[in-house]
């Protein structure tokens, strides 16, 4: 059964940030971090799980949900560390949990790296290496060339690119054909909080289109050992056979002192969704396990 969460804005040099809240404020803190062209409210079933013992905070990231955009510089990795780093101000927090899917939990993983003695663990799924990052990796590309690319790309790029739906089941075709693997129900609840209404126009997606223009520095991958080696907390990584982000090598994985990684057959690149109830169970055992030494602010 799926709780109904609390909005919160948080105003960062103002710019709302959307907050969705489950649970108790006097438990132990946990962020929930949702991916690319996502919205908060695709975690209400693990949040409604979680929020049985944690208190839950799910901010959407700029650019996407009920967030305001960040323009078309506004979206590379530090930019979204340091949103998760003010929502966690903003909320008080001297030590939490952090959960993210994808980019989000490439996200989560440098906030964690950063602030080694405020966060007590860290659970992502498919997120160590992102797609860019791979394909830097197998095509190096020197920097200026990237550099050139992402200002021609920027430059060139607008915003009537954005796509319109005459009704909200066109929109959940369009997401059923990318996630085939979804429930029907699932697309419709997904689907319901990630549209908005143009009058004139239609239904659109409500991320900022230009969330694709990922700044040339998140394509280089130099930093990431450095980043893994720096985690101190217990890391849980969940990661499916038959998703689009594999997992890395295990010369990578070594760097995390403190890992532990949960398979998932048949799971795609959204598993949360797929295995809920397994995902939810061993997420929520994972943080009660080591959330023990929480202190509330």
């Amino acid at each position: 059964m799926r709780t109904q969460p609390a909005s919160t804005p948080v105003f960062v040099d103002g710019r709302r940030i959307n907050v969705a809240t489950w649970g108790s404020q006097d438990a132990p803190a946990v962020m929930l971090i949702h991916g690319m062209r996502d919205h908060c409210r695709s975690w209400d079933w693990i949040a409604s799980a979680l929020a049985r013992k944690f208190r839950i905070i799910a901010p959407d990231l700029r650019g996407h949900g009920d967030s305001d955009w960040a323009g078309r510089d506004g979206y590379a990795l530090p930019a979204y560390a340091a949103d998760i780093a003010d929502v966690a101000d903003a909320f008080g927090l001297e030590r939490y949990a952090i959960v993210g899917h994808s980019l989000g939990g490439a996200i989560g993983l440098r906030v964690t790296a950063a602030f080694p003695d405020r966060v007590l663990a860290c659970a992502g799924i498919e997120c160590i290496e992102m797609p860019i990052q791979r394909d830097e990796a197998n095509n190096p590309v020197p920097y200026p060339v990237r550099m050139r690319d992402w200002l021609e790309r920027r430059q060139a790029f607008g915003l009537n690119s954005t796509r319109h739906y005459r009704t909200i089941d066109e929109a959940c075709q369009r997401m059923q054909r990318e996630q085939p693997r979804l429930a029907p129900e699932t697309i419709a609840h997904l689907a319901n909080h990630a549209v908005a209404f143009d009058k004139g126009k239609g239904w659109r997606w409500k991320f900022d289109p230009r969330v694709r223009l990922r700044a040339p520095e998140d394509q280089r991958a130099t930093d990431l050992d450095e980043i893994l080696e720096a985690i101190t907390c217990p890391v849980l990584l969940s990661y499916g056979d038959d998703g689009w982000i594999p997992m890395p090598a295990e010369s990578r994985l070594r760097r995390i002192n403190n890992l532990t990684i949960s398979h998932y057959p048949g799971g795609g690149h959204w598993l949360h969704h797929q295995f809920t109830e397994r995902f939810a169970a061993e997420t929520l055992a994972f943080l009660e396990a080591n959330c023990r030494t929480f202190q509330h602010a």
